[in-house]
Order: structure tokens, then C-alpha cells, then sequence
């Protein structure tokens, strides 16, 4: 992977040909069109409706605290916040677009509105991307992301230096979904309890077996270890428990 900076404006950057989730738009990052542009705290109201945030296997143990972890269904079975079971609704931000209190923030949902961008399929050439209609861009509030003379700010410096290191933690991550999913870990999963007297079942994701974690060879288990990837698994199945408290604050059910 390059450490691609804010191309200039002749510099060669292909848009996203599909969307990365919360993004409306992005653009190569450049002085010419952007000069003017601003990046200020807006909260998290552009994140009120998903309920499920991507995270990086870094994460898992701070995130644990307070979001149920879970696997993506679809391969490569890609580690997931859940932030809400009923479509469209976030339990974890509030009416005025700030996150829930004490609650861990994704990184995901902090590297907003930036993006890296790949110039082309299968290409480690990246771009610095945003999405100019972000509530955090702004032209008069915040701080500025070009220099009078064209050159980036710390504030822009500090956007790709987080980018570059959460596209490199998405990818550590690809590969332990992956390596997990080769040992055989990964399974459709369900979790039942019972709210007001009535049962409920929460299932369409996937998590580690603990029945097949538990029969790994002694090899196996070492191998996670020495990977980082046995405490993320730990992490992610302390976490499922939360999903019971979400279906209690998400009220009773139809």
C-alpha cells in the first residue's frame, strides 16, 4: 500500500464505484476544488440510522464494553458493531446526533467524512477521498484543510494519517475473518431470550462456535494467540450479551 497524499490537481484518482456505507459522495481530495473546505465536530446524526458499524479487529476489546460484535453472514464473514436491531434506528445515537455517553466510538464512524480510496480494482495505490456534503465539512467553520498556497494542514495530515491506519487495520482484519472462517470457527449463530414474558430470537449473523473453538488442537490455539486473534475472539463472544440489553432498549416487540 502507498502512503498516497492529497493528490494535487492534476493527480489521477478513480471515485468509489460502489459506496462504502454513510457515504453520499466522494471526492479526490485536491487545492484547486477544495481550498476553501473546513472540517468541524457535527456529531454523529449522519450515523442515526445504521445499525450495524464496521470494526477492526483492534478494536474488538474496547468496543466490547459496550457494542455486541458480531460476523457478517455474507463472505468473507467481515466483523460488525451492532448498533440497532430495528432497521433504520440506532440505539446509540440520540435525538441530537450525539453518541450514546461512555459508549466506544468506531473508528469508522470517526475517520468520517474521509476516505481511502483504491485508483483502481486490485490497485495499492490510495487516495485521500471525502464526501463534500458531510455535515462535518463546512466552508466557514472548523479547521481548514488547504493552506493559502495549496499545501495540506495538520489537520488534513492527521485525516490521512488516521485513514491510512484504519484502511491498514481493515485489512489485518479481512484476514483473521478469513483465517477464522478457514479453521471453521465461523458459524451461523442465534441467540434466544425471553422480554416481557415473550420469546425472542435474534439471528442472520454469524460468530465464533464455541463448541469449535473449544475442540481446536492445542497447535491451532497457539497459532490464534500468536496472530492477536484469540482475544479478539474472547472479546466477541463477551460481547454477544449485549444483544439482549439492545432488544430491552429498543422496548417491546410486535
Amino acid at each position: 500500500m502507498s502512503d498516497t497524499a492529497p493528490p494535487a490537481a492534476n493527480g489521477v484518482a478513480a471515485a468509489a464505484p460502489v459506496l462504502p456505507p454513510l457515504y453520499g459522495s466522494l471526492e479526490p481530495l485536491n487545492a484547486q476544488r477544495h481550498g476553501k473546505l473546513r472540517v468541524r465536530e457535527a456529531g454523529f446524526a449522519f450515523a442515526r440510522e445504521a445499525t450495524a458499524v464496521p470494526l477492526a479487529a483492534e478494536e474488538f476489546v474496547a468496543a466490547a464494553r459496550s457494542l455486541p460484535i458480531v460476523f457478517a453472514a455474507q463472505p468473507p464473514h467481515l466483523p460488525v458493531a451492532v448498533t440497532g436491531l430495528a432497521v433504520g434506528h440506532s440505539l446509540y445515537v440520540g435525538n441530537d446526533g450525539t453518541w450514546r455517553p461512555g459508549a466506544y466510538v468506531p473508528a469508522y464512524l470517526r475517520r468520517h467524512p474521509f476516505f481511502l480510496v483504491r485508483t483502481a480494482p486490485g490497485s495499492d495505490q490510495l487516495v485521500l477521498c471525502l464526501d463534500p456534503n458531510a455535515p462535518q465539512v463546512s466552508d466557514t467553520q472548523g479547521e481548514p484543510l488547504f493552506t493559502e498556497d495549496g499545501k495540506a494542514t495538520p489537520a488534513l495530515d492527521r485525516a490521512l494519517a488516521f485513514c491510512r491506519s484504519v484502511e491498514e487495520a481493515s485489512l489485518r482484519t479481512r484476514a483473521m475473518s478469513e483465517g477464522l472462517a478457514e479453521a471453521g470457527l465461523l458459524k451461523a449463530a442465534v441467540v434466544q431470550f425471553e422480554q416481557a414474558g415473550r420469546p425472542i430470537r435474534i439471528d442472520g449473523f454469524w460468530a465464533v462456535d464455541r463448541a469449535a473453538l473449544m475442540a481446536l488442537p492445542q497447535e491451532k490455539l497457539k497459532d490464534l494467540r500468536d496472530r492477536g486473534w484469540l482475544e479478539a475472539v474472547y472479546a466477541h463472544l463477551l460481547s454477544i450479551g449485549g444483544l439482549s440489553s439492545l432488544a430491552q432498549q429498543a422496548g417491546p416487540v410486535a
